[in-house]
């Protein structure tokens, strides 16, 4: 999928704090180290059609509740070809905590319509104490041909998906689904202070994708910002981790 249409001016400069702005700049400077520019769109179904033109090197997408206001961050090359994806969905968990919709399985899909052979355990006492907004993020992927090579380009669109979805929504919380087999690249040194579960705590079976078994991974607000904002202010920043395989969405 090429983007040629999407201009850089749908990465927007924040009115609400200098702060996210020159961290935007900072982020978006990086990715222009390897002539790579930032894109955000809001189209989920351009999300799955990209999905599904690279199964073979990306699980199949996490699914969403239809009316869940979501977006996505691509890094784009300069003939307009994604190369690199983070998403966000947001989930209101004022009257149901983000574990509870999870099992109820309203994270995934409109109240009543999921598949009847869905289901999802959740049994992370964090995610039993995430309420408010939550900002679930997902589908993170690099492309083959750009994993590696110092460029670490799966935190580098994570660290831009955090930030819009705290420009835009303001949530309480972030939170992501994490497979054990990538579970290692979220460290600390990596994207900054979170909480993870030491073990799966999380069982979703995705009908067509098979049974997933999570850990959760959890964010604040002010520790994101803290973490882009050290970034900011030590660049050239380089590779902390090598680009890991392609996830599912963390599954960020």
């Amino acid at each position: 999928m090429r983007v040629a249409q999407i201009t850089s001016a749908e990465v927007p400069q924040s009115t609400k704090c200098d702060g996210i702005s020159s961290m935007r700049a900072s982020l978006t400077a990086v990715a222009a180290k390897h002539q790579l520019r930032p894109v955000i769109s809001d189209d989920w179904y351009a999300l799955k059609n990209l999905n599904a033109r690279h199964r073979d090197a990306w699980f199949e997408l996490l699914p969403k509740p239809a009316e869940a206001p979501c977006f996505w961050v691509g890094l784009v090359t300069a003939a307009g070809q994604v190369v690199a994806v983070q998403a966000s969905i947001l989930l209101d968990c004022r009257t149901r905590t983000y574990a509870a919709r999870l099992t109820d399985l309203t994270a995934f899909y409109d109240a009543g319509t999921a598949p009847a052979d869905a289901y999802c355990f959740a049994a992370s006492p964090e995610a039993r104490e995430t309420c408010g907004a939550v900002a679930m993020m997902s589908s993170g992927w690099v492309h083959p041909d750009w994993r590696g090579g110092n460029r670490d380009l799966f935190h580098l669109s994570g660290r831009f998906n955090r930030l819009e979805a705290i420009d835009r929504w303001q949530p309480d919380h972030l939170a992501a689904l994490v497979e054990t087999n990538v579970s290692r690249i979220w460290t600390e040194r990596a994207v900054g202070e979170r909480h993870l579960d030491r073990h799966p705590t999380i069982m979703f079976h995705q009908p067509g994708a098979g049974r997933l078994t999570l850990h959760l991974m959890r964010f604040q607000p002010a520790a994101v910002i803290a973490d882009l904002q050290r970034r900011a202010s030590s660049q050239p920043t380089g590779s902390l981790d090598a680009d890991p395989v392609a996830s599912r969405p963390a599954h960020g």
